[in-house]
């Protein structure tokens, strides 16, 4: 199977956060993939945030592509990412994901 990359949207204040994303979904839970509720190419925009949230029935993966930022780990605790870090929740835990710096943070989510 092969699945190419949708067109890009962009999210406004994700989860309640600050600024923009743009996000490619790869693949989606319309596609049905078992196990995989979204494989998508995510940039966080410069001085931009995903807000903390909770994920109650599913985990989630990111993968930094390129860029630091500050990965709000379950329990809200702040850590420095960059580039080559996986930052990884399980399911009934949060985070969220800070931009403060003025390059974009390139990553891949997972959701399964």
């Amino acid at each position: 199977m092969i699945k190419q990359a949708g067109k890009s949207e962009i999210i406004e204040k994700p989860h309640g956060g600050e600024g923009s994303i743009h996000i490619s979904r790869i693949v989606s839970q319309n596609d049905k993939i078992e196990g995989i509720d979204l494989f998508a190419r995510v940039t966080v925009q410069p001085k931009s945030t995903i807000a903390y949230h909770l994920h109650k029935d599913e985990s989630e993966v990111y993968y930094i592509l390129s860029g630091k930022g500050i990965f709000l780990d379950h329990g809200e605790q702040r850590v420095p990412v960059e580039a080559g870090d996986f930052c990884m929740i399980r399911k009934g835990q949060g985070h969220g994901m800070e931009n403060p710096y003025d390059e974009e943070i390139e990553m891949i989510a997972l959701v399964f």
